[in-house]
Parts: structure tokens; C-alpha cells; sequence
């Protein structure tokens, strides 16, 4: 039987490596051993897997459940969580929007393919600034587009070079895509290079959409955000949700937030494509808005700590680079110099150390030498983590 062309655009497929590889393959294995038993260290995802929601926030979706908010709600979001959501964006942006300008989703991915679907066809061109999120290149292939990649290099210290960016523009561009800070990098953007980038976009008629799932815990005054660029308000899609923040991750709360003429597109996308959140998740996602305020300090606080930590621990691990931004739940590792690729190098940690870790083949061209390692685990855990990755790295150097 045929499948339409659509099922080949969401496939991952690195075309710059030898071999197609799945980007969760070891993460994949990594849980189902855990779940037989074993004694496994998971670094490979981006979630605190020590904590859980905050009880105000488990409370409120247990009394909403319990007041009958279990039926059909409103496809865009419930109107108290979307201006909820818009209040918090503004003060994180210093935008000024309103419900109608935010449209709910079922978490940040859906929020991003969504966007995908409304701005992107086949006769278009977007840009992405690799590495980015492993889902980021089928998520915007979907609609048909052509995805242009801009690498960022070693020799800028893995910042963007948005001179780059900027010649990768072309009549058939409709989008660029950027995460700050940057997953896995965790690197961010200078004013002025958002400044360029905003006004190109302006000038060009081209999207801007902005994945900030990481700007509420990390320093504000560390991160320069594009709100601020005079003209960005017409161009600009933010994206953004509570799994990081909030400590919510399973709870998939997600929103995109732009333009009216958007949020008008999302909203008829979602009759169609999810028909609205259980009204009692979206209760529970206005208690956190409400009432949980203090937690993306306390996550951001947690990352820095066990960001530290790990600084620490990974000292003296030549041949390999620690690459650190100080930014986002995430450190990485530079593998090449071991003359093995990430997935290699994962896989056997795997198989010879119970440390799970994340290798970026998926995450486009320049990824496949990086490893990802998730701050997701307590101080003890994480410190037993490290010692068997310098211990990994030292018996492979040596064999």
C-alpha cells in the first residue's frame, strides 16, 4: 500500500552521516532497561526526573477532575489560561499581548508544528541554525518546504555567525527558526545579531518563530530576546510551555503566541488537528501561572548547581572537549578527537558504564561528534555519572 510523501519528510535522516541513525535509539534502550531493572543512569532527556509538579499544581488538576472539568473546551485554550499565558509572556518579553493573541497547545512540539503547517509549502524555503532540537527538521519539512541549514562552527566558538544566516536568505525563504538559548548548546544571541536578523526578516517579509521552552530559567538579564527590536511584534512567533519551568513536562502544556491573524490560522488548524486540552490539565497550568511562580527560579538555581557539578567532575578528559554555554539544561561533550562518532560513544556507555546520554546525529550536520549530557539527575547521581564517563573515555583512549 502507498503512504504519502509526508511520511518520509518526518524521518530523521542526518545526511551527514554514513548510516541512518535514530536519534533515541540509545535513550530508547537506555528506559527499557530501566524498566527491567537495572541500574541505569538516564542523562539522555531533558526533564528532572528526581522531581515532581508542585502540589499546588497536582491539587488543582485533582479538584477540577473531581468539579466535572473533564469535557470539551475550547480548541484555541481556555480563555483564563490564555491570558494567563499572555501575562507571563509579557512580563518575561516585555511585549504586550492579550487571550486572543495565544493559542494553547498540546505542548511546545505541537505548538511548533502547528506553527510549520500555517506559514510553510512546498514552494517555500526555512532556515535553521544547527545543531538544533532533533525533531526541529522534520517538524518544519512536514508542509513540504525546503530546510536550509546554516552550521554554527567551532571557530566561532559555536555562536552564530549571523552573516551566515543572513546570506542563506533567498526569494523563497518564509521562516527562520531560532531556540534560545540554543538546545543543545545552550549558547544565546547578542542584541545586535537580533537586531540584523529582525530587521532582515522585516524587510524580507519573513517569519521569525522563536522557541523559548528555556527563557524562564535562565538568567533574564543574561539572554537578549528579539521583542525588544523595534518592527518584531509583526514578524515574530514565540513559542513557549511549563515542561521545563514548572516541572510539568508530562503534563503537555504548550502555546504559540503571535500576530491576530495567526492565532485566527491556529485556531482553525486545531478544530482539525486536536480539538482543544482536557479542561482540567489547562486548570492545573493556570494554578502554575498563579500560584507556582517561585519554581523556574528553583529549577534555574537546581541547573546551575549541578551545572557546577559537572564542570567539576569533567576536568582532565583528553583528548575530549567539554562544551559548556552556561545556559539550559545541557552540557556537551566533543567526541571526534576519540575518532569515534556521538552514537558510537553513546551506545557503548551505555552498554559498558549504565549511563544513558543523548548523541546529536539528529540534530543536524556538526552534530555527530556531540553528546549531549541532560543535568536531569540529583548531585549524587550525577556525580557517579560523571566518574563513569571519565572512566569510559580513559579505557576507550587507551585500548
Amino acid at each position: 500500500m502507498k503512504f504519502s510523501s509526508l511520511t518520509q519528510r518526518i524521518v530523521n535522516d542526518d545526511s551527514d552521516s554514513p548510516r541512518k541513525i535514530d536519534p533515541w535509539a540509545v535513550h530508547n534502550l537506555a528506559v527499557q532497561r530501566a524498566s527491567q531493572g537495572e541500574p541505569i543512569t538516564l542523562l539522555s532527556i531533558g526533564q528532572e526526573t528526581n522531581e515532581t509538579t508542585p502540589d499546588v499544581i497536582v491539587n488543582s488538576a485533582i479538584e477540577s477532575l473531581q468539579a466535572g472539568r473533564h469535557h470539551y473546551a475550547d480548541v484555541r485554550g481556555d480563555e483564563k489560561l490564555r491570558a494567563e499565558v499572555a501575562a507571563y509572556h509579557n512580563r518575561l518579553t516585555g511585549q504586550s499581548y492579550n487571550a486572543d493573541n495565544v493559542t494553547i497547545y498540546v505542548g511546545a512540539q505541537n505548538a511548533l508544528f502547528a506553527v510549520a503547517q500555517v506559514l510553510l509549502e512546498s514552494s517555500d524555503e526555512v532556515i535553521l541554525v544547527a545543531p538544533f532540537y532533533t525533531t526541529y527538521e522534520a517538524t518544519f519539512a512536514a508542509p513540504g518546504p525546503k530546510v536550509v541549514t546554516v552550521q554554527v562552527e567551532a571557530s566561532d566558538g559555536y555562536q552564530l555567525n549571523e552573516d551566515a544566516l543572513l546570506n542563506a536568505i533567498s526569494d523563497k525563504t518564509r521562516a527562520i527558526v531560532l531556540n534560545a538559548p540554543n538546545n543543545p548548546l545552550g549558547s544565546r544571541y547578542t542584541e545586535e545579531q537580533l537586531n540584523k536578523i529582525v530587521q532582515a526578516c522585516v524587510d524580507n517579509n519573513i517569519w521569525l518563530i522563536l522557541d523559548a521552552v528555556y527563557i524562564d530559567i535562565v538568567d533574564a538579564d543574561s539572554i537578549a530576546l528579539p521583542h525588544h527590536v523595534p518592527g518584531s511584534k509583526d514578524i515574530l512567533i514565540t513559542v513557549g510551555s511549563l515542561s521545563k519551568s514548572h516541572r510539568m513536562t508530562g503534563w503537555r502544556v504548550g502555546w504559540a503566541i503571535g500576530p491576530d491573524p495567526l492565532s485566527e490560522h491556529l485556531g482553525n488548524l486545531s478544530v482539525c488537528m486536536h480539538y482543544g486540552l482536557a479542561p482540567f490539565v489547562m486548570d492545573a497550568a493556570t494554578t502554575a501561572l498563579q500560584h507556582s511562580n517561585d519554581t523556574p527560579a528553583l529549577v534555574r538555581s537546581v541547573m546551575l548547581e549541578r551545572r557546577t557539578l559537572v564542570r567539576n567532575s569533567l576536568v582532565n578528559l583528553d583528548p575530549v572537549r567539554v562544551l559548556d554555554a552556561g545556559q539550559g539544561m545541557f552540557v556537551l561533550l566533543d567526541v571526534e578527537p576519540m575518532g569515534i562518532d556521538a552514537y558510537t560513544f553513546a551506545m557503548e556507555l551505555l552498554e559498558k558504564k549504565d549511563v544513558s546520554v543523548l548523541p546529536c546525529d539528529g540534530f543536524g550536520p556538526g552534530g555527530r561528534f556531540l553528546v549531549r549530557i541532560g543535568l536531569c539527575v540529583d548531585g549524587q547521581q550525577l556525580t557517579q555519572a560523571c566518574d563513569r564517563i571519565k572512566q569510559f573515555i580513559a579505557e576507550k583512549t587507551k585500548s
